[in-house]
């Protein structure tokens, strides 16, 4: 669902994500109506993805199958876009907006809903909402591409490359969240009631976390720090506390309809999926890159917990 939430942009997943941040300051960026004018390209660009998705899934009638169109249908719209402005950060939005846009659109296919229905529709939206306005707030224009996109284009051959673009940076990110969106179908269609709560209090957790992990590590970087390891507050206790968030994020999301659904038990692929994303490719991947510009990284990996917010041992290896 993306190692640091780059520069605030939402990419935890892919070669996200994410969900990372470059460990760089705020950019100032161009003008404020250079901005606004790349904002409305991209705005554009997502509108016709929608559209075209909605064209080509609207008549399914299995509920599953036809989001599942609509979303890799728009994946690819994107993707287009992304190879004809040949900046593949024209996805980066797409990943934490549109699973505002099929929340909103699955419950509004339903007539009557429970308190605590619209209470986790309320919580799911939130974090989409913060994720996006992120992006918003540090997009530039499109001079800017992700550093790891650039990285796979320099390693990869004019063969390899569209492969990696396009199954690796869109696609991949478009159907892990889509994963973690399955239990969503399951507690749009069923009246959930108290035993839901925990998983709410669980994706309450991970935006938390990932927010004031983001505001921290801002700070840290605006205060001048350039080339030194972040230690404040949850940095000083996990290596990466915001992909800490996201994933509790989704594992909130499937607590919310296991307590009514239990023999949906392996909708949970979802969450795992997220786990395992940031655990084998974006931490790996990240933590690489700051041991090549930061010395001082290799000490704060051994004292430092990989994932959980705990201090460690050297012989507690699981954890670093």
């Amino acid at each position: 669902m993306a190692g640091e939430k780059m520069n605030r942009k939402p990419r935890p997943l892919g070669s996200s994500g994410s969900a990372e941040m470059n460990r760089e300051p705020r950019q100032l960026g161009s003008s404020g109506s250079q901005k606004n004018k790349n904002l409305a390209i991209i705005a554009l660009i997502y509108i016709l993805a929608f559209v075209v998705g909605i064209l080509c899934s609207y008549k399914i009638e299995n509920q599953v199958l036809k989001f599942l169109v609509f979303d890799v249908v728009a994946t690819i719209v994107t993707y287009i876009f992304s190879v004809i402005l040949k900046n593949s950060s024209v996805y980066d939005a797409y990943w934490s907006l549109t699973p505002m846009i099929m929340s909103v659109w699955l419950f509004a296919e339903n007539s009557a809903f429970s308190p605590m229905q619209i209470l986790f529709l309320i919580v799911f939206n939130v974090w989409s909402l913060r994720l996006t306005l992120n992006w918003v707030e540090v997009f530039t224009d499109f001079s800017y591409e992700d550093w790891r996109y650039k990285k796979f284009r320099d390693e990869s051959n004019r063969f390899l490359w569209p492969v990696i673009n396009f199954w690796g940076i869109h696609m991949m990110p478009t159907v892990i969240v889509f994963l973690g969106m399955l239990p969503m179908f399951i507690i749009a269609n069923t009246r959930i009631g108290i035993l839901s709560i925990f998983g709410i209090i669980v994706m309450l957790f991970g935006i938390c976390l990932e927010y004031f992990a983001d505001e921290q590590m801002h700070s840290f970087l605006q205060s001048e720090n350039v080339g030194q390891v972040c230690k404040l507050g949850l940095w000083r206790v996990s290596r990466h506390p915001n992909y800490l968030g996201e994933i509790s994020f989704w594992f909130g999301v499937y607590l919310v309809m296991l307590p009514y659904a239990v023999p949906y038990w392996f909708l949970g692929v979802g969450a795992l999926s997220v786990f395992i994303l940031f655990n084998v490719v974006s931490i790996p991947l990240m933590e690489k890159r700051q041991l090549s510009r930061r010395p001082e990284y290799a000490q704060y990996k051994k004292e430092t917990s990989r994932l959980f917010l705990m201090p460690v041992n050297e012989s507690l290896y699981f954890f670093k």
